[in-house]
């Protein structure tokens, strides 16, 4: 009964895209109205909506008056809306689902050709606009897809220049993001078939370098099918380790829906697609002959060749004679098919390199580029994955997170960093190393900021990394390995359990490499090198290599474990750090000796370090007791703190610690702690005394000003007090003492100095003797 004044109302952000259309898509599950147009308004009428003149002009088009078409089919859901826009009254004279409107046609508004209605995707919706879309194959993705299930024409009437070609009729010439665009518009209103035009803002993708529109068009096309090695390639990509692991699942979930690869390009740069076509019927030429004898040309000449040689040079032996038949193909080889060969141009013709790859390295949006292309190529050729391992990286910010760019004037040059700026008060010149820390300090696995005040704290840590093997360096200088080297069995237990960390944080350290997590060694380094050791070992360290003989026993004991120290933190910072890993090395104290027994002058010609299995001898009860140690020696800091504020010591040398534990366990071990250098509880809280009493009960009636009682993880309960230390003080080690003044010949040093200093004048004695 509607039937012939009956139309679709479709619209479009793309009336340039009229020309090619072949459909109109409705949602199967919608309910769409039949409506006669009533009142419309005056042809040609502008509105202003926006309120601000001109800013969201509407204008009502001819056809709304079309006495051709008096009813139209739109989204039920809609006419309440498009009743306000169009300024009509619509009236609703019946309904219907999208299914029973697909298979149904129409006549092109510009063309006289019909068209079929069709069911498209959820991409149809009620949101905005009518309720049915415009399709055309030939200039948009989706509808593409909708277009190959209904086996519509692929109409894209549109030149490599962005201008309409014969196909579109008396729009053939105009650029279609010009003079096309609205010249289609008034050739719709010209029909009687705009209902009407409003300025509409939606996102729509621009070119990143012309900052343009993007044209979308259908054009013939190489494809390679991956349908006949998806499943190997799968495959391959399980036998390939991922860091992170989820870019596994990422590239997995991209191959997995992935049929065919689009391998042609239409660039005026790049490798060429060695084809040739028929003048007449336009059939390809590609055969084995035409292809090595292409191929072989590009070897001595290069790419260029295809383009400036004649098309007889071009073709073998037996087609020279019908080159007059054929032109050159002007189509390009995808770069990703170039840079995914990479590895049969690369790995495969130079002696030095193997195949596969150990590891490949790109940014996290290779897995859809570079990672797939060189998986995609290898397994079909080889059968397998180019790499063994493939590491993906984030991109970098500036320090508030914004991406750098040369608008935004954000960028930061590696060399500014490494070198300095002009002014060099403002830009300081970091060196490499202070970058390369920086690298290792983020997860790289997402984007990471980079600025001044970054750099400016990589700075601190580096030096706090120099200082700590200056340290290590500065207290080696007469220590020879070879003659000087206290056994493993016969260390303090102090210097044990500081080797039993060691080769903690070296395995540890040792697996962050192996697994590229840059980030963990970065921490690790730091904790250890310029945390721990600085504010415990080195600590500790200090009284027995400053104060103890130059030969004395506890002293060769630390200076066995500095060596060690030395030796595997120097190589542990080189793949990050490699110029202060070869400064530190270039001024080793003693010579390192390689396995066949020549000196090794160069940090990376020293190897890996090994560490040794008695390191990590120590037993779980030792392990534990140490552990409880470093909490009992943090506890002991508080109240030493305390006291020091209360003006009572100065420093911690000045005072002398009182324990006690009602774990008795912990108590005989403490006591145990308490006789033998350097284990003594006092070098390792770095007090004058310390004394251990029975019971809590028992030190809580002494008269102590300065205690507390902490809770010990696993331990129980620790009473701390601090009081001022017995005797008088030491004018060589400055520990405190009841000796001090005993010795006639040396009244003011403790007992332990006047040992050292008595044997120094003897040895001087002895060898004044013997000269």
């Amino acid at each position: 009964m509607f039937l012939p004044r009956l139309g679709v109302a479709i619209w479009t952000t793309t009336p340039w895209t009229i020309p090619a259309n072949a459909g109109v898509a409705v949602n199967d599950k919608l309910v769409y109205a039949v409506v006669q147009v009533h009142e419309p308004p005056e042809t040609g009428l502008v509105e202003d909506r926006s309120g601000k003149g001109g800013k969201n002009n509407i204008k009502f088009g001819s056809g709304l008056h079309n006495p051709d078409i008096q009813y139209l089919v739109v989204a039920l859901d809609l006419v309440e809306a498009l009743q306000s826009k169009w300024h009509v009254k619509l009236e609703v004279k019946g309904t219907l689902l999208g299914s029973e409107l697909e298979h149904s046609r129409y006549t092109h508004p510009l063309f006289q050709r019909e068209c079929p209605v069709v069911v498209g995707g959820n991409y149809i919706t009620t949101e905005s606009g009518t309720g049915l879309v415009h399709t055309a194959p030939g200039h948009g993705q989706e509808d593409y897809v909708t277009g190959q299930k209904y086996n519509l024409p692929m109409f894209s009437p549109v030149d490599d220049e962005g201008n309409f070609t014969v196909e579109a009729g008396d729009f053939q010439g105009m650029s279609v993001l010009g003079d096309g665009n609205m010249a289609v518009v008034e050739a719709l209103q010209k029909a009687s078939h705009l209902l009407l035009q409003e300025a509409y803002v939606h996102k729509y993708p621009y070119d990143w370098r012309t900052k343009k529109p993007t044209i979308f068009r259908a054009t013939e096309q190489w494809f390679a099918s991956v349908e006949g090695f998806k499943e190997a390639a799968l495959n391959a990509i399980a036998d390939v380790d991922w860091f992170p692991p989820q870019g596994e699942n990422r590239i997995t979930a991209m191959v997995s829906g992935r049929s065919d690869w689009c391998i042609s390009r239409q660039r005026t740069w790049g490798v060429p697609i060695p084809v040739f076509y028929n003048v007449n019927t336009g059939e390809p030429l590609m055969t084995q002959e035409t292809i090595s004898h292409v191929q072989e040309i590009i070897r001595q000449k290069g790419s260029d060749a295809w383009w400036y040689l004649e098309v007889q040079d071009l073709l073998p032996e037996e087609f020279r004679k019908e080159a007059d038949q054929y032109i050159r193909g002007n189509d390009t080889m995808d770069v990703w098919f170039d840079s995914g060969s990479s590895w049969a141009a690369v790995l495969k013709t130079r002696k030095d390199l193997k195949w596969p790859a150990d590891v490949y390295l790109e940014g996290s949006d290779q897995h859809r580029g570079w990672f797939q292309s060189s998986l995609l190529t290898s397994v079909a050729v080889q059968g397998s994955a180019p790499y063994k391992k493939v590491l993906t990286h984030g991109f970098v910010l500036d320090e508030r997170g914004l991406k750098m760019s040369k608008s935004n004037g954000n960028g930061i040059d590696p060399e500014v960093v490494i070198e300095g700026g002009k002014n060099q008060k403002e830009a300081p010149g970091y060196g490499a190393d202070v970058l390369r820390l920086w690298v290792a300090s983020v997860d790289y696995t997402g984007d990471v900021m980079i600025g001044d005040r970054i750099l400016k704290q990589m700075s601190d840590i580096y030096r706090k990394l120099r200082g700590t093997l200056r340290f290590l360096l500065s207290n080696l200088h007469n220590f020879n390995p070879e003659l000087d080297t206290i056994q493993y069995e016969n260390l303090p237990m102090i210097d044990k359990y500081a080797l039993f960390q060691l080769a903690n944080v070296m395995d540890e350290i040792t697996e962050s490499y192996r697994c590229y997590h840059f980030y963990k060694f970065y921490q690790l380094i730091q904790k250890f090198a310029v945390v721990d050791l600085s504010n415990f070992y080195f600590d500790t360290a200090k009284d027995r290599l400053y104060v103890g003989g130059t030969k004395n026993f506890t002293r060769r004991s630390c200076q066995t474990v500095l060596a060690a120290h030395l030796l595997c933190l120097v190589r542990a910072i080189a793949p990050v750090l490699p110029h202060m890993a070869e400064d530190a090395w270039q001024h080793l104290p003693f010579s390192h000796l390689l396995k066949d027994g020549s000196k090794c002058d160069y940090v990376f010609e020293s190897g890996w370090p090994l560490i040794e299995d008695q390191w990590r001898s120590l037993s779980a009860d030792n392990v534990e007791y140490w552990k409880a140690l470093m909490q009992i020696r943090t506890e002991v800091n508080k109240v030493l703190e305390t006291a020091r504020g209360a003006k009572l010591i100065g420093a911690s040398l000045d005072a002398k610690v009182l324990l006690s534990t009602a774990n008795e366990a912990l108590l005989s071990r403490l006591i145990q702690h308490t006789k033998e250098d350097p284990d003594k509880l006092c070098r390792i809280f770095i007090t004058s005394q310390v004394e251990i009493i029975r019971s809590i009960e028992e030190a809580k009636s002494l008269d102590i000003n300065y205690t507390g009682i902490y809770n010990l993880e696993g331990q129980g309960d620790l009473w701390v007090g601090v009081s001022k230390a017995d005797g008088s003080k030491c004018e060589r080690c400055w520990n405190y003492s009841p000796k001090v003044g005993f010795f006639p010949n040396h009244p003011s040093l403790c007992e332990r100095c006047h040992s050292v200093i008595c044997e120094g004048a003897e040895i001087k004695y002895q060898t004044a003797t013997v000269v």
